[in-house]
């Protein structure tokens, strides 16, 4: 019981460094890079601005896990499956971050559509479950996220992605709200095996958190990637490898009062469709 109660306090002490558990970027790319996500176009863009799954050209699945500190308890899941159409793209996803007396899950399901060659964008519809043990009623709760991405130029992107803009409430007693999060960014190819991105993230119950990350493609399958942040202030690093039809990206991250996370996503290309 007292570590759990532990594990729970704990839980509570980290919202002021990840401002809300599942607003944690997904995938272990945009981990390594600062967690710079809002203008970058690759599969795990169904968590972190859906206008970037626009031009996913493939049916696919991933994973994700980030262990926080060494400690299983929390431990960041996700799952999602996109597809492409005639029409856009459809993603479904789920987030879970906690353990079993405490966590905090997220339904979603996405679209996105681009509008000629200069304006992407998504939306997303989630539904929001918390769980604070048996002796607590279960919170229930549903809100959106919108995401835009304006390709300027074939080597600059700019990105905009804005979660819960309604300010959905929890539990009307204690006025708790699910924060609102906005995120501007750009992404900048300065040869085509070396980019550049920086992006800023507003959170209502947080400061500005400043981001910037690298990537080089070493070889033709193989990236190296590093970043930083600013709130909290942390290192990153991590690597990212193709493997047929298998693509891993691993990264890890470190600050120097709460210690050293690690993340692993995995996405598997089911098949190019015809469209």
């Amino acid at each position: 019981m007292k570590r759990n109660l532990f594990l729970i306090g704990l839980c509570l002490l980290c919202n002021p460094c990840f401002s809300w558990d599942l607003s944690g970027i997904a995938g272990g790319r945009s981990n390594a890079m600062g967690s710079c996500s809002v203008s970058l176009n690759d599969f795990w863009s169904i968590n972190n601005n859906p206008a970037g799954m626009a031009y996913h050209q493939f049916l696919g699945v991933g994973i994700s896990y980030e262990n926080r500190f060494f400690m299983k308890e929390l431990s960041f899941y996700n799952a999602a499956l996109v597809m492409p159409v005639k029409i856009g793209t459809f993603g479904l996803s789920m987030s879970r971050f906690g353990f079993e007396n405490f966590n905090e899950n997220k339904l979603g399901l996405a679209y996105a559509r681009a509008f000629g060659p200069y304006l992407k964008m998504g939306l997303k519809l989630d539904y929001l479950w918390f769980k604070f043990t048996d002796d607590y009623e279960k919170r229930r709760t549903a809100t959106f996220e919108l995401g835009i991405q304006s390709d300027i130029t074939s080597d600059l992107c700019v990105g905009v992605y804005i979660f819960n803009p309604i300010n959905i409430k929890l539990q009307t007693i204690h006025n708790e709200r699910v924060p609102v999060i906005f995120r501007f960014g750009l992404s900048y190819k300065v040869t085509k095996d070396f980019m550049m991105t920086s992006e800023v993230e507003y959170n209502s119950e947080s400061q500005l958190d400043y981001r910037f990350g690298l990537e080089y493609n070493t070889l033709k399958e193989f990236y190296i990637r590093v970043g930083v942040r600013t709130n909290p202030a942390t290192a990153c690093v991590g690597v990212g490898y193709t493997l047929n039809r298998v693509i891993i990206d691993i990264s890890a991250t470190m600050n120097q009062y709460t210690g050293v996370s690690f993340q692993s996503s995995l996405i598997f290309k089911i098949k190019e469709p015809d469209l």
